[in-house]
């Protein structure tokens, strides 16, 4: 099969062209070779490479970042999904496209599930929303999947935090979250492609979990000696919104793929062990 991925030089558009290469012809395509802004630039492109399947990661994915440069994170992000989608219907062919579950905004207090309505409460899960409306408006042939807080890889927030000089960590919010594992998204966009069981899934580690939990696991998990402290701050909180609470039902991808869920904690241990035999 060929692959064309976008946003290929980013920490999960690394890994997936790194691990799908062994099996498939992959095009890793970063910023600099694939303007998605571009329409014309992209159907260029991919009516060039003809890939059999598209797999979409390029995003602003820095909240912050999309809070103040809406115009940005709406041209990257919905725009150039439009462009992606357009491009993919016209040359009959699935898109996989990462979205969020932040796009359920912040009135669940109890796991999503895809029949939820979505109220994305800032720029960034506006903006990924909107790119999923498109798709669903201009594709026959779509995975639209709603991942969070993901790690695994070479460039990712768990190793980062590992590897980093820390004297303290501060923690400025403590919403309950869900976290995906790389490898396991990975079988899962897999799955998908030997199939035809075209929507929109959530897919996350089994388990939601405060973030303060997150951070106090991976110090655990790495034996760490760094003290946790939770703080209080209107400034920083008032910059963006997020929802407090964003775990998700993973029932429907179980029973379409067939397949049960790591959960979140042993999949976490699993990676930084991997990590700190390096």
């Amino acid at each position: 099969m060929n692959i064309l991925i976008t946003g290929a030089k980013g920490n999960i558009g690394t890994y997936l062209c790194k691990s799908l290469s062994k099996s498939h012809t992959v095009y890793g395509l970063d910023k600099t070779e694939l303007n998605i802004v571009d329409k014309i630039t992209t159907e260029k492109t991919l009516n060039l490479l003809k890939p059999d399947v598209v797999i979409h990661t390029a995003a602003i994915t820095n909240k912050y970042i999309c809070e103040y440069n809406e115009g940005l994170a709406y041209d990257v992000n919905t725009v150039g999904t439009l462009n992606i989608a357009n491009c993919c219907n016209a040359l009959n062919i699935p898109l996989v496209y990462l979205s969020s579950t932040d796009v359920y905004g912040d009135t669940y207090l109890s796991p999503c599930s895809e029949i939820d309505q979505c109220s994305p409460i800032n720029a960034y899960s506006k903006s990924k929303l909107g790119g999923e409306e498109l798709i669903q408006t201009i594709c026959k042939k779509y995975f639209i999947i709603r991942s969070s807080t993901i790690f695994g890889g070479n460039d990712c927030f768990v190793k980062k935090l590992i590897n980093g000089k820390h004297t303290e960590i501060y923690l400025f919010s403590n919403p309950t979250i869900s976290i995906t594992y790389i490898e396991d998204l990975t079988y899962v966009l897999l799955r998908f492609l030997a199939t035809d069981k075209y929507g929109v899934y959530n897919y996350t580690n089994e388990g939601c979990l405060s973030k303060s939990m997150l951070i106090d696991s991976i110090i655990k998990y790495s034996d760490l000696n760094i003290p946790l402290t939770m703080k209080s701050d209107k400034l920083l909180s008032n910059l963006i919104r997020e929802p407090k609470y964003s775990g998700v039902n993973n029932t429907r991808i179980k029973n379409s793929l067939g397949i049960s869920i790591p959960s979140w904690d042993v999949r976490l241990k699993e990676y930084i062990d991997k990590c700190l035999k390096v």
